[in-house]
């Protein structure tokens, strides 16, 4: 585990974990303005699996691999202009959600306790997540002569995504309890 320095087989990880989050980004069911993508339960299972600091790193190269023009992105998009576009907002968030599901999940294990901790982390990043993407999305939208009010807000970009994100959180916490034994 990171304490100090990143050995190689946390680079290996890190790497690793980064590419997950690009696969996961790739997959788009394409339903708005905001897509339906598998990137949160990418980010849900690095946070999980690697811990802070690791699941920092990984989410980090993800979104900077993103930024400088790599079709990581949703609908195998790149480049800057997709995090100051309507959607940039959902994906800088991971950086705020990886800390907070790493905390609830800290020692992440096969118990009735250790679960509801880590699924209560998942469901509060997804509402960050949400929160920071809605604005992000609510200001962009604004800047291009739209204005989209709250509720209009929330039904886009909010609304038709949380069963998704709940299953999300379910499967990342069950693929999570599978695989970190064997990331240690």
């Amino acid at each position: 585990m990171v304490k100090g320095k990143i050995n190689v087989k946390d680079t290996i990880l890190c790497a690793l974990f980064a590419a997950v989050c690009c696969v996961c980004s790739i997959i788009t069911i394409p339903i708005g303005a905001v897509p339906i993508t598998l990137s949160t339960f990418g980010i849900m299972v690095t946070a999980l699996i690697l811990g802070l600091k690791r699941g920092e790193i990984s989410a980090a190269v993800f979104i900077l691999l993103g930024a400088v023009g790599l079709p990581v992105f949703s609908g195998m998009n790149g480049g800057f202009g997709v995090l100051a576009g309507p959607t940039g907002g959902y994906i800088y968030s991971y950086l705020l959600m990886v800390p907070l599901i790493a905390l609830f999940s800290k020692n992440l294990k096969k118990s009735v306790k250790k679960i509801a901790w880590a699924f209560l982390g998942c469901v509060l990043a997804i509402i960050i997540c949400y929160f920071i993407g809605t604005v992000h999305f609510m200001i962009v939208m604004s800047a291009k002569g739209s204005n989209i009010g709250i509720f209009s807000a929330l039904s886009l970009c909010v609304l038709p995504f949380i069963p998704f994100d709940v299953l999300k959180a379910v499967i990342a916490i069950i693929v999570a309890i599978r695989l970190k034994p064997i990331c240690k």
